[in-house]
């Protein structure tokens, strides 16, 4: 049954050869890339989330994660960094994501048990930027409503630690490497799912990014 999964968070210096693999044949059924410049990129994180399938074994979803504290104009807050989030599509609706997201959280307020917790990650796909929408109250940026200053401030400061010279405050938006990007298949926007606002919006503020830009 789908729904049944197992989910680990490993440290990335922890996990062999054979897992890499894995990892690689998962990441090409999505992406379009290379695999020297995907692990590479994985191995610079400190942890992987692995979702595997109880009856096989098979590993069905993945992300990696960073947590790590930041302090932004006076204030110490805590961060969780994901990106490269996949998941089969036989496995999803069945919440493996935001159970990983879950653990991760619990583990982070655990650390940090007095520091307020922001999520942070980057995605070219609608996929991952309706997780925002359909399972948080609060989220920037949102169709509905400008970003705030303060967060808004925030994003752009995490942003530019993390990308560089590839963060483009003025359009929100994270420049493509030019080496990886979706497979045009992966999540196509067309016909009646254009029409839901959340992905009007998604389209109208990262409108590279089928070729790889990132929100």
């Amino acid at each position: 049954m789908p729904a049944m999964a197992s989910i680990d968070v490993l440290p990335t210096t922890g996990i062999a050869s054979p897992i890499w693999d894995e990892i690689w044949g998962l990441t090409q059924a999505y992406y379009d890339t290379d695999r020297d410049f995907v692990e590479a990129r994985l191995k610079a994180h400190s942890s992987l989330g692995l979702i595997r399938a109880q009856a096989a074994g098979e590993l069905v979803g993945m992300a990696s994660v960073d947590v790590y504290e930041e302090t932004f104009r006076g204030r110490r807050l805590a961060v969780i960094f994901t990106s490269h989030v996949l998941l089969r599509e036989a496995h999803r609706g069945h919440n493996l994501i935001q159970r990983l997201g879950l653990r991760v959280f619990l583990q982070t307020r655990l650390r940090h048990p007095l520091l307020p917790i922001y999520w942070f990650f980057d995605t070219f796909s609608y996929k991952s930027y309706l997780l925002l929408s359909r399972n948080l109250r609060e989220y920037w940026p949102r169709h509905d409503r400008p970003t705030p200053e303060w967060e808004g401030a925030l994003m752009a400061h995490l942003a530019e630690r993390m990308y560089g010279a590839d963060w483009r405050p003025e359009q929100g938006i994270v420049a493509r490497s030019g080496r990886k990007r979706l497979r045009p298949e992966a999540a196509p926007i067309d016909g009646e799912i254009s029409r839901a606002p959340d992905l009007r919006f998604f389209v109208r503020s990262n409108p590279g990014h089928a070729e790889g830009d990132m929100l």
